[in-house]
């Protein structure tokens, strides 16, 4: 297909992503890709309006057979097997291009060889290939889903391994990704940078007397440094987001945390522009949250680690702290609030992550062969 660019008619082009069932980044950022190829319809495994972003419910989004019976992002990551097999079969025969949004799942499809297969890959299966990184008790998989990875992860991996042979090209969110997705696939991967749009976000000279952590609560997303810093510290915390860790948070959490569970963006923007700064406790892939503070001027105190060290500068928008422990939280709070940050410099610092920088690269990774 390398006279795609040739064709004397508009390309077909179809967006394959894994599930819409919940408000996670690669949902986020699938909403960007849907305003670059608004015309592309949108293949997923299961598709819940009221539980994903708003965007999607004015797309054309078609889901795999089974999805009906889904009600909740834990009914359908039961089914995960499923969904890949249900990938596998789908038929895309009437598109020129494919454009795969994925983790886990849509890398499985198979278009045929007159149709070409981009992949936008966020991670690897972490899964398959950093199961320790999960405590089960928070998966949402189920008991019986993991037995069997577990007993067929070799396989697994192999399938998941030969799944990232046949896309023509690879892209993802950040050199942290490239990397992993050279050691675990043997393959380059064109590096785009998942993107926020500035200007929705409020800019803020000064923020308030309250820090910030917004994530899913499971286990791997460590909030639980973030809390037992604040509250050694006797500092209030605000934790937004929801996920089957909340109430053993919440049990050991003083009067100076406040759970506030899922939000709307426009309340979000507002708690990011007055915090005084989010702190971000996570070993993460890529992650939004240090560029959506960022991009209201306020600073961030993170994990030195993943893809945090690729958007946040040390000194300039932000602080690390170099062990996934309360003691190092609470060493990396004490220094950050002996120093003084621009919030004009942060604003800045992540410009090169605006919205029509993603949307001009992928367009070019997309159409041109």
């Amino acid at each position: 297909m390398s006279s795609l660019v040739k064709l004397d008619h508009k390309p077909r082009i179809a967006i394959v992503h894994d599930a819409l069932v919940n408000t996670g980044g690669a949902e986020r950022v699938l909403t960007f890709m849907h305003e670059t190829f608004p015309d592309a319809l949108i293949f997923t495994a299961a598709f819940l309006p009221s539980q994903t972003y708003s965007e999607f419910r004015s797309a054309e989004v078609h889901t795999l057979p089974g999805s009906r019976f889904v009600r909740s992002e834990r009914q359908a990551k039961r089914l995960l097997l499923l969904w890949m097999l249900g990938f596998a079969c789908l038929k895309l025969d009437d598109f020129d291009i494919v454009l795969s949004s994925t983790t886990w799942g849509a890398k499985f499809i198979r278009p045929s060889q007159n149709t070409r297969h981009v992949c936008y890959c966020y991670a690897p299966f972490r899964l398959l290939w950093n199961p320790t990184s999960y405590n089960p008790s928070s998966l949402q998989v189920g008991s019986a889903v993991l037995r069997l990875i577990d007993w067929a992860r070799l396989p697994l991996r192999r399938l998941d391994y030969q799944s990232m042979q046949r896309p023509a090209r690879l892209a993802t969110t950040c050199r942290n990704m490239a990397k992993q997705i050279g050691d675990f696939y043997n393959r380059s991967a064109q590096i785009i940078y998942a993107p926020i749009r500035i200007r929705d976000y409020p800019f803020a000279e000064g923020g308030g007397n309250y820090y910030l952590t917004v994530s899913r609560l499971v286990s791997h997303k460590r909030v639980d440094l973030a809390v037992k810093a604040c509250q050694a510290l006797g500092r209030r915390l605000i934790v937004v987001g929801d996920g089957p860790e909340r109430s053993q948070l919440e049990s050991f959490a003083s009067d100076t945390m406040h759970f506030v569970g899922r939000i709307s963006d426009p309340e979000l923007k507002r708690m990011y522009s007055k915090c005084r700064a989010v702190i971000f406790p996570s070993d993460e892939d890529y992650g939004l949250v240090p560029l959506e503070s960022q991009a209201c001027g306020r600073p961030v105190i993170a994990y030195g680690s993943g893809g945090a060290l690729e958007t946040v500068i040390e000194g300039q928008t932000g602080v690390f702290f170099t062990q996934q422990t309360p003691e190092s939280v609470i060493e990396s709070m004490l220094a950050f609030e002996a120093m003084q940050f621009d919030p004009q410099v942060i604003r800045q610092s992540v410009h090169r992550f605006d919205v029509e920088h993603f949307k001009r690269e992928l367009r070019e990774f997309v159409l041109n062969p």
